[in-house]
Parts: C-alpha cells; structure tokens; sequence
C-alpha cells in the first residue's frame, strides 16, 4: 500500500510538473506589443548595418543615446557616444578599416523582454592594413524607445580584434 502511494504521489508531481513546462512554453512563445516593436527594431537597426550604411543606421538611434564600445587605442570608432550624429560616423569609421565583403555576422541566439535584446553570435572580419582575418563570439544589448535604439553596448573579444591590428 505504501509503494502505491509513493508511486501516486511521483506520478502527480511528475504531472504537475509537465504541465507547468507546458505553460511556461506557450508563454515564452508569446512577445508583447512592444517586444514585437523591439525586435521589429532590432531587425531594421541591423539590417543597415549588413547593408553598411552609416546614415540610415544612426537614423534609427535616439537623438541622444547611451553607446557603448569597449575603448581601444586600435580602434577609433570604439568608447562612449551620446548623440545620433557621433553614431554616423563611428560606422563610416569602421567600415573603412576592414576589407570590403569579409564581413559576417552571425546571430545564433537572442532574448527579448520588453523593450530590451540581447543578440548573440559570431563577427568575423579581415583588417585592410594587415589583411588578417579574425572571428570571434560577440553580444549586444539594445535598449528600443519610441523605435529608436536608445542605449547600445556591445561585448567583444577586444584582444582578438587588437591582434588582427598588429603586423
């Protein structure tokens, strides 16, 4: 008689607990409003970036903007940036340092809460100077406000990219 209800109670907890990974997955399957303008956001934000161009990317950051790159003495479109106009000419910047068409980006994964994504992936690129290709993993955290990224940092494996910089 113990054995069976032992066995009943597992039997219940190991229900219970399907159904609750049951409905967590159908709610994590579901985005808000304003999680689908983020991530509709986010799409178009990185679509100019793979179509590399400099105005229409800063044309979908805020007026004033919280960016962020990890600063680099190899790097000049790296640091803080605050205003749209400095993003325009980070990415005119950027793009003339590396070999037009090594570029790819890969998004493996990414999450979506409210009006915040997190991207994550792989870059890869080579420098003009030295011709040295590099790939490395990297995450971004996007901030969206009014469908305009408001705050941008991105984490990168710095070194590997000062590395391809160096004859």
């Amino acid at each position: 008689m113990k054995q069976s209800t032992k066995q009943s109670k597992m039997k219940s907890i190991l229900l219970l607990g399907f159904m609750v990974l049951i409905t967590f997955s159908m709610q994590s399957q579901e985005y808000s409003k304003e999680e689908i303008n983020t991530k509709q956001t986010a799409d178009q934000f990185f679509g100019y970036i793979t179509a590399k161009d400099p105005e229409k990317i800063a044309s979908m950051v805020s007026e004033n903007v919280d960016w962020y790159i990890f600063e680099s003495k190899y790097m000049p479109w790296t640091g803080h940036r605050s205003k749209r106009e400095e993003v325009a000419t980070l990415f005119k910047t950027l793009f003339s340092y590396f070999i037009d068409g090594s570029e790819k980006l890969e998004v493996k994964s990414f999450l979506l809460q409210g009006n915040e994504v997190a991207v994550f992936g792989t870059i890869e690129r080579t420098v003009k100077k030295t011709g040295k290709h590099f790939k490395m993993p990297l995450a971004i955290h996007l901030k969206v406000e009014n469908n305009l990224v408001s705050k941008f940092t991105i984490y990168e494996e710095t070194l590997i990219i000062e590395k391809a910089f160096q004859k």
